[in-house]
């Protein structure tokens, strides 16, 4: 048998496909539905996060901005806008989105509020103390 006749051969028998998962023919038309929904409801829950983040840093500003706000105060604007960051961040993994830095750019997030990323009440004082 020469290599001529045996690539035919192979050739004939191998045959490339694509992954089972990416056919859309082969889906159940209430779980493409279903899962078109759900896509739907991340995108719509990562928009209505980041208008948050947005306005918690806004409000970090203007109390950075202000000459009469306490030490306290601004405190607790830096730990919301670490928050609001922290839910924005796991919203935007769930949603496949891996590379947060350009993100966080691209919305002029200070240095402080990353840093502060998290829960917001494992940052704040306790009152009385």
């Amino acid at each position: 048998m020469t290599l001529r006749e045996i690539a035919a051969t192979v050739s004939d028998v191998m045959t490339v496909r694509p992954p089972q998962l990416t056919r859309p023919a082969d889906k159940d038309p209430l779980s493409a539905a279903l899962e078109n929904e759900i896509l739907n409801e991340k995108a719509s829950t990562l928009s209505r996060l980041t208008k948050k983040l947005e306005m918690a840093l806004a409000d970090l500003k203007s109390a950075e901005g202000g000459s009469e706000t306490d030490s306290e105060t601004l405190q607790n604007r830096l730990a919301d806008a670490g928050e609001a960051l922290w839910h924005v961040t796991i919203q935007r993994e769930l949603c496949g989105l891996r590379q947060h830095r350009a993100f966080y750019d691209f919305l002029d997030v200070p240095k402080a509020v990353r840093l502060r990323m998290g829960p917001a009440a494992a940052f704040r004082s306790a009152p009385g103390s």
